[in-house]
């Protein structure tokens, strides 16, 4: 038992020690839009609500989000309507922190239909850091940490075999994730997808 409690830490860790990467290796890779499982599901458009299973999670802010998770993408029933762009980070990433003020000033332009939502994967975030990144970065949208999000992971490593690069982003809509960027990433780029999407 306690073998498998040690392989198991063992695992975690490694699989969760995340990698910045530059731009010049970042790469966009276009999600199917049609569910790839043999699950016996309508057109990913109008999944019914239940195709989803539903967690709370905790923000660094306070307010707690309800996420919903398939195999197409999560669906966020607090931001109803609007594209959901979630940005995967880590509070010592120096690309995160390069891509951050894209995000934010994306968030800013196109708040009406799009909701950034941010996760952080790197060790637990104390308040303190959170704040003084919020600040930093004009992060005035919720943010997940690690030690409450660790769900959500789980849930890009087995949809979209993440493996802890960062920066990592997915445009989703309707319960459907339609892009993925992996690795810093330009305003334009994003921009451009999420105009695609409006």
């Amino acid at each position: 038992m306690q073998k498998n409690v040690l392989l198991l830490s063992l695992t975690m860790t490694i699989l969760f020690y995340s990698g910045c990467v530059p731009n010049r290796l970042s790469r966009v890779v276009q999600i199917d839009k049609e569910p790839t499982s043999s699950v016996n599901t309508p057109q990913t458009r109008n999944l019914p609500l239940s195709t989803f299973s539903y967690n709370k999670f905790q923000t660094v802010q306070g307010p707690v989000l309800t996420i919903g998770k398939s195999h197409t993408g999560f669906l966020f029933p607090d931001f109803k309507g609007k594209i959901i762009l979630l940005e995967v980070f880590g509070q010592d990433c120096h690309y995160c922190f390069k891509e951050l003020p894209s995000i934010s000033n994306l968030h800013s332009k196109y708040h009406q239909r799009l909701q950034v939502v941010g996760l952080q994967v790197q060790e637990h975030m104390s308040k303190k850091k959170a704040n003084s990144l919020i600040r930093r970065f004009n992060m005035n949208y919720p943010i997940i940490d690690r030690a409450n999000g660790t769900d959500l992971m789980y849930a890009l490593k087995n949809n979209y075999d993440w493996n802890g690069i960062l920066p990592f982003t997915l445009l989703i809509k309707n319960g459907v994730t339609q892009e993925l960027f992996s690795g810093e990433t330009s305003q334009e780029e994003i921009e451009k997808a999420i105009k695609e999407l409006l």
